[in-house]
């Protein structure tokens, strides 16, 4: 069965024991909650009430909230393993019990301090760098006045001015003071937007040089230091230097916390197992003395559900109930997928078009041959294949691959497979021809063609025949015959006449094709005739159907890529061979063999790349256009995050 068959479960409990049974319901890991107030039997809850604000979840909100932050700054400053260690060692497989056992022994409140406290310590650390650093900025443009701007306050005889100029007026300034004739000027710095100059005249003669400094913006500096400005510097620069050692050691005590991050991952899973479990107490109805509980649970899973709930609650104390699901529920129902080990990695690209509803049919049985047949003739090469092959038989045996990893890995070394046997017919590997090949991509490209045409003529016809399958046992009749078996017919019938007309003529045959389209195209017009309450716009829609006709010719078109994409590839290795094989003999067996791996794998991800995309369009257009319309969703169970381990039930 390719979707699970559901059931609604119905559970009551004593209040007391409503958080022993929802941690039982998060360790299955497979009942989805849902609000009971929707039902229909609402007079059934009038003495029930849901809880809005569950008195704990704020709690445990601010205490995961905390324990991601730290997590998150650690990061900064704890090395993290390299990609291929992680993919070795995996994630630790924990029950729910022995994860609560790890965290317990673990006072993730004072880690969490602690390192908020170095936060804060670093941040200062920040501020006051920010604070040196402009200091320092600002007294290296006065680094070369040997004395204290503010030393100009106390001369007697003489006035000195230290100021800032905008380099618009910088040249006419210069002019101006040395017409003044008895004033001092000295350039301390130049930069692109202004210029600092140090201005001294004779007291007596300052009213002639303050005009000028008036006329071209001269702004006075406010010099706020009671040193000099190298003197000043030099203590800038220490100060750095304490801080950066300051900085340093808070580091190092942060990089110290790599012994935490473990128990820190784990408590970030606790915590966040205790949310979601208060976040469904909002879905449950509290009476007095008792609480339900509403959700929908695979069928084979509730016996796994009634153990866990006897060994947590004792059996005497909850009530289960397991109901068929009904037809007017359908829609609501999520859907689990349920294939063998061959099909389940190519539920993926199911997923990444649409889920099924309930009562639909899942297209990943039907899909995964065909996907597999165009993918590996789109790819076609042995060599390819084979490194596919390898590398994927690789990681699954040598890695601990988290699942989701696991299955994309599966998924495309069950593809390496047809990519081999593709490989052997066309007689390619790595480009070069094999003493085996039953298909050239060089001669036979009108038979490669054609071969792409027939696989596409044969999964539209299977599409449309499922298609009636579907729909007769929805038990829309006409529409089963219309839009599904009346066309197979027609198009067996077209596929007849023309293996008739161009490859092996005979009577029988050529009568046969007559037949399936004639009949069928009769039929359309008479079922969406008699199927319609207006008999004149019934037969009309039923000539527009067999205007159809046309979208099929186009959706056979489509599958001419299985040739293009198989020959190109073919075409593009030869051409990289040929290249490599021009090279000198020294430069062949050098620079020639990087050059050969790096354009092989080039086209290799390029070929792989293509053949995916294109398989997936030919699947979601011109297959699952004929029979699927998907609009399922997921079960989405009350579980725990396993984001940092795995959760396995006790035995």
């Amino acid at each position: 069965m390719a979707i699970a068959k559901m059931k609604q479960i119905t559970l009551l409990a004593e209040q007391s024991r409503k958080d022993q049974l929802l941690k039982a319901v998060q360790e299955l890991q497979k009942l989805e909650l849902f609000d009971l107030s929707t039902l229909e039997e609402n007079e059934l809850l009038q003495y029930y009430s849901q809880e809005t604000h569950p008195k704990k979840r704020s709690e445990y909100e601010e205490k995961l909230k905390d324990v991601q932050s730290t997590l998150a700054y650690l990061s900064q400053y704890v090395p993290q393993p390299g990609l291929l260690k992680k993919m070795k060692q995996g994630r630790k497989e924990l029950t729910l019990k022995e994860l609560e056992q790890q965290v317990q022994h673990f006072s993730s409140d004072e880690v969490v301090g602690e390192v908020k406290a170095l936060e804060k310590q670093i941040t200062s650390l920040n501020q006051k760098r920010k604070e040196l650093t402009d200091a320092e900025n600002y007294l290296r443009n006065w680094e070369a006045l040997d004395f204290n701007p503010n030393d100009l306050k106390t001369f007697k005889a003489t006035t000195g001015r230290l100021g800032i100029v905008p380099s618009g007026n910088v040249l006419a300034f210069k002019e101006a003071i040395k017409d003044v004739g008895s004033a001092y000027l000295e350039e301390i710095f130049q930069h692109r937007d202004e210029a600092a100059y140090l201005v001294i005249t004779p007291a007596e003669h300052f009213e002639d040089v303050e005009k000028v400094l008036k006329k071209y913006q001269f702004t006075n500096v406010n010099y706020p230091y009671a040193s000099k400005p190298d003197e000043e510097l030099k203590k800038i620069l220490a100060s750095k230097k304490a801080l950066d050692k300051n900085e340093k050691d808070i580091k190092d005590r942060l990089r110290q916390f790599k012994t935490s991050i473990t128990d820190l991952e784990l408590t970030e899973e606790y915590y966040y197992n205790l949310v979601q479990r208060e976040n469904a107490k909002v879905l449950l109805m509290n009476g007095t003395n008792l609480f339900i509980l509403n959700g929908w649970l695979e069928e084979e899973q509730v016996s796994s559900l009634k153990s866990l709930l006897t060994e947590e609650l004792g059996e005497e104390h909850y009530a289960i109930i397991d109901d068929e699901i009904k037809m007017k529920d359908y829609d609501a129902v999520p859907v689990v997928l349920k294939n063998n080990a061959l099909v389940e990695p190519f539920e993926s690209v199911t997923e990444m078009y649409s889920l099924p509803k309930y009562n639909d049919i899942d297209p990943t049985p039907h899909m995964t041959p065909f996907y597999l047949v165009f993918f590996g003739m789109m790819s076609a090469d042995f060599g390819y294949g084979l490194l596919l092959w390898l590398g994927s038989l690789v990681a699954l045996k040598g890695l601990n691959l988290d699942r989701g990893a696991r299955r994309f890995i599966k998924f495309f070394h069950l593809l390496s497979y047809a990519v081999m046997v593709w490989g052997l017919i066309y007689g390619s590997f790595l480009g070069y021809t094999m003493p085996i090949q039953l298909l050239s991509t060089t001669d036979d490209v009108i038979t490669i063609l054609l071969l792409s045409v027939v696989f596409g003529f044969i999964q539209m016809v299977y599409g449309l025949f499922l298609n009636g399958k579907i729909k007769w046992q929805q038990e829309q009749r006409a529409s089963s015959y219309i839009d599904g078996t009346a066309w197979a017919g027609i198009l067996i019938g077209i596929a007849l006449l023309v293996v008739d007309m161009m490859v092996y003529s005979n009577p029988v045959l050529r009568m046969a094709s007559y037949l399936l389209i004639g009949v069928n195209v009769v039929g359309i017009l008479a079922i969406s005739t008699l199927a319609s309450k207006n008999k004149g716009l019934g037969f009309a829609l039923g000539l527009y159907n067999l205007y159809g006709v046309t979208g099929y010719v186009g959706d056979l078109v489509s599958y001419t890529r299985l040739m293009a994409l198989g020959v190109s590839g073919g075409s593009i290795a030869l051409a990289f061979n040929m290249i490599v094989d021009f090279l000198p003999p020294i430069a062949k067996f050098t620079v020639g063999i990087l050059l050969f791996v790096f354009l092989h794998a080039l086209n290799m991800f390029l070929t792989y790349l293509s053949a995916y995309v294109h398989t997936a369009r030919l699947q979601y257009v011109e297959f699952f256009g004929k029979f699927y319309e998907g609009g399922g969703r997921a079960l989405q169970p009350l579980k725990t995050l396993e984001k940092n381990i795995y959760l396995k039930q006790e035995k």
